[in-house]
């Protein structure tokens, strides 16, 4: 016989008897984990005994009341205890928590069988008992269980978990409150220490709730063990529940057969629990998953614990009850303070988030630097700053040389670790207000406010010192001018830095340092460009002389040093300088020094009449910026021709990508020009060139005849000295247009 059916004698016994409490556990939503925890499945033995535990108690149900009746009631429960230490016995780790939990379960197993020879064999009548000593030993003893499961899966220092299970236990216990701990409060009939003792019960099942939900905010009902302690706990509340509530109407009425199976059952799905494979996972040592219980019911569950009050109030008024208001209104204002602090400590996290959030969006996940996001925003308010105390402003790019080398020799992980190695090597140069940006790749913006370019360049010089693993960088350094956009001082950065790339990498190149005194003087040379149709100059040639040395020479040296760009955009400025008045003037520069700050600044703003001839000595990793400036010169009025074609760097890929309106003709293919292969060859030549929309110009034409066979195999254009010879002045006036594409 069960302790709740074997009160049956005072009424006050009734109401309160042993164990008879409120509701216990909530049923926790199910909820999917980040992965699946495998888990082996339950062994057959152990499946085996619950099977059995599960016939005994329905054959409680037709075993004749007396003895057997009271002897099986504790055999399935001891049974049940049993079961589960040899089931939690299987758990290899962290199983302490198990333990605990069911020394709890084991305790009201012991209450049961003392209540059962209190009240049938010694007829004990006082209360409370010795057996509720160990009922309520049990309550504490399963609650440190739990929550040492509870801790086993603890994450951190976060209270919204403890504030969930503290806003369920609250909404449950105005309930519990209202129902049962108010009436055992005010009823006479029953010793003080009675009234404590009978009190406890509920409030022991409070308790248990929110750890419940605690522990279901981090497990979840997909896991076995936790469903079938889930199932023990409902079906030992809803047991109580019943009880009470027959206790409530009749004191004198007898525990049902149906009902002491429910706390039967309560035994044997612990016993389940324990045995289950995935109790390990319970406890959160084998295994890890996210938090089962989804946002969605986490907050139907809040929102069913806050509307409880409320419930309470409308049945008790319906019924006719008298109100308890001071269990009620407590329960109401410490839910109330629940929800705010649960609310304040959501808009924390929310604020704190947002500024992580910022502050990710604002720098680079790699490196940790300020990201290009950032540097636009700084850019700008350096530039407001400088605008307002007059001071200067200097910006310079930096960019690692041979990166791309680097990632394939040794792998992405080490480019990795250097870009890292290099942002902390670097910053640790910076002084106050100065920024280190990561602009993009291998890129980085420095932004030196009050730093004039010779300090900048210093500057540089000690970071290029101190960069990680012997690598080196190439760096562009350009001084904001009063009025000028952010954009314009970054632009003008960048063509240095592209001089600083073509100059040999590994050094710096600062935006608008001069032309004047670095390079030798140049000298221009007009050579006319001939229609070989009609036998009119259309145009001339610009070419560059010195007083030392050979041309080709010179640039070469120039190149060599770094100075290349500075001497063809000396040249370039030179030619422009001494511009015919009538006709096209073509200018010669290396596709290096094209996309140079340098070019860019002698070049004017309509190009009109002016023919850029990319010569073949140099070539460029940066064809995209190429196309890009190529595409620009265009814009303005240029047209773009290919020299020397079938010379050096000459070649039909230059052509794709460049797609000029003049192919020149190398003066060695004009050798042999009676053979009639050759004629043949320069013939297809040009058909192909037309055909892509480009026109021929034969370089070095010095007889009749060469011109007579060069029309003859459709060349438009040539220049040589049969037309003339290079001189200071223009060799002829010079009338009609630019040449066009064949068709235009």
């Amino acid at each position: 016989m069960t302790p709740r059916s074997a009160r049956q004698g005072d009424a006050a016994d009734e109401v309160h008897g042993a164990r008879g409490s409120g509701p216990r556990a909530v049923a926790g939503p199910r909820n999917r984990p980040v992965q699946p925890v495998p888990t082996a499945p339950m062994p057959t033995p152990l499946r085996a005994a619950l099977l059995g535990l599960l016939a005994l108690c329905g054959a409680y149900l037709v075993v004749p009341d007396g003895t057997a009746r009271d002897v099986g009631n504790s055999v399935v429960g001891v049974l049940a205890m049993v079961l589960a230490l040899a089931g939690a016995r299987r758990l290899t780790a962290r199983r302490r928590g198990w333990l605990v939990v069911l020394a709890g379960y084991s305790l009201w197993v012991a209450g049961d069988a003392l209540f059962t020879v209190e009240q049938s064999y010694l007829h004990l009548t006082s209360y409370p008992l010795t057996s509720d000593v160990l009922y309520l030993s049990g309550y504490v003893v399963l609650t440190v269980g739990l929550l040492r499961l509870v801790r086993g899966r603890q994450r951190g220092m976060d209270p919204t978990p403890i504030l969930e299970a503290l806003i369920v236990a609250a909404g449950f216990g105005t309930v519990v409150g209202t129902f049962l701990v108010a009436p055992i409060a005010v009823d006479s009939t029953t010793s003080v220490l009675g009234r404590l003792v009978a009190t406890a019960y509920p409030v022991g099942d409070v308790v248990l709730v929110g750890v419940l939900v605690r522990l279901w905010t981090s497990v979840g009902s997909r896991n076995p063990a936790f469903r079938f302690l889930m199932l023990s706990m409902a079906a030992t509340t809803a047991a109580d529940l019943v009880w009470n509530a027959f206790a409530l109407v009749d004191p004198l009425a007898t525990t049902p057969r149906w009902l002491d199976v429910l706390w039967l059952l309560g035994y044997v799905a612990a016993a389940a629990a324990a045995c289950s494979p995935s109790g390990a996972a319970l406890v959160g040592g084998e295994t890890r998953s996210a938090p089962a219980a989804s946002v969605g019911r986490r907050l139907a569950a809040l929102g069913g614990a806050a509307a409880l009050p409320g419930i309470t109030l409308l049945v008790v008024g319906t019924l006719g009850l008298d109100i308890p208001w001071g269990v009620v209104g407590a329960g109401c204002i410490v839910l109330s303070l629940l929800v705010v602090v649960r609310i304040a400590v959501l808009v924390r996290v929310v604020e704190e988030q947002a500024v992580q959030l910022s502050a990710l969006a604002r720098s680079d996940g790699l490196t940790g630097a300020p990201n290009r996001r950032s540097w636009d925003h700084e850019l700008g308010r350096a530039v407001h700053r400088a605008e307002e105390d007059g001071g200067p402003l200097t910006v310079a790019l930096v960019d690692l040389d041979h990166f791309k080398r680097y990632n394939d020799r040794l792998g992405h992980q080490a480019g990795d670790r250097l870009l890292r190695e290099a942002v902390a090597a670097w910053g640790a140069l910076l002084e106050p207000g100065e920024l280190l940006a990561r602009y993009g790749g291998e890129e980085f913006g420095l932004l030196l406010p009050g730093v004039d370019p010779d300090e900048a360049v210093r500057r540089l010089e000690a970071m290029q010192a101190v960069t990680p693993d012997g690598q080196r960088f190439s760096a562009g350094v350009a001084v904001w001018e009063p009025g000028a956009q952010p954009g314009a001082v970054v632009e003008r950065a960048d063509r240095a830095l592209y001089d600083a790339k073509h100059a040999g990498r590994g050094c710096v190149r600062v935006a608008g340092a001069g032309l004047e005194g670095t390079t030798p003087p140049v000298r221009i040379a007009l050579q006319p460009v001939v229609d070989l149709h009609a036998g009119d100059p259309i145009g001339h040639e610009a070419l560059s002389r010195f007083a030392e040395g050979d041309p080709e020479s010179v640039f070469a040296e120039a190149h060599r040093v770094g100075d290349g760009s500075l001497l063809e955009a000396a040249a370039i400025a030179a030619a422009l300088r001494r511009r015919p008045p009538q006709g096209y003037l073509s200018v010669n520069v290396s596709v290096g020094a094209l996309i140079s700050e340098a070019v860019a600044a002698v070049l004017p703003a309509d190009l009109t009449g002016l023919v850029i001839e990319i010569t073949e000595q140099t070539d460029v990793e940066e064809w995209d910026r190429v196309r890009e400036v190529v595409a620009d010169c265009r814009a303005r009025g240029a047209l773009i021709a290919v020299d020397d074609w079938g010379k050096g760097y000459s070649t039909v890929e230059r052509f794709m990508r460049l797609r000029p309106e003049v192919v020149k003709l190398d003066r060695g293919l004009l050798d042999d020009l009676d053979d009639p292969d050759r004629q043949h060859d320069l013939r297809t030549l040009v058909g192909w060139a037309e055909s892509m929309g480009s026109t021929v110009c034969a370089e070095g034409v010095e007889t009749a005849r060469q011109w007579d066979t060069l029309r003859s195999l459709g060349v438009r254009f040539g220049q040589g000295y049969l037309f003339g010879r290079p001189a200071p002045e223009p060799a002829v006036d010079g009338g009609g247009s630019a040449p066009r594409p064949t068709g235009a």
